[in-house]
């Protein structure tokens, strides 16, 4: 079975549109490596492709030709990062809406 590394902030859901095209075959993923669909994934490592077929030819030819590797998760690190950065303001914490 095929193999694709994980790229730093990828999450199922972007190895899914990467390899195949489309969110279609997210849970094809999740079965093929014992994962849930929400769980975080660690850079580096490796996830089993499953053997279907490439539900969006269109996507999946793009995404490969440009070298464009979906990366859309959210970590804890980004969390703080924003909520500690410069020019960060949270509603009912630095100012009141009334």
């Amino acid at each position: 079975m095929e193999t694709v590394d994980i790229k730093p902030h990828q999450c199922l859901l972007d190895i899914a549109m990467q390899t195949k095209g489309g969110i279609d075959t997210l849970f094809a993923f999740a079965g093929a490596n014992e994962l849930s669909i929400t769980d975080n994934l660690v850079p580096g490592k490796y996830l089993l492709v499953p053997d279907v077929e490439v539900t969006d030819r269109r996507v999946f030819q793009y995404l490969r030709d440009n070298k464009i590797f979906p990366a859309n998760a959210f970590t804890a690190e980004d969390d703080a990062a924003i909520k500690g950065g410069i020019g960060y303001m949270g509603i009912q914490i630095d100012f009141r809406v009334s």
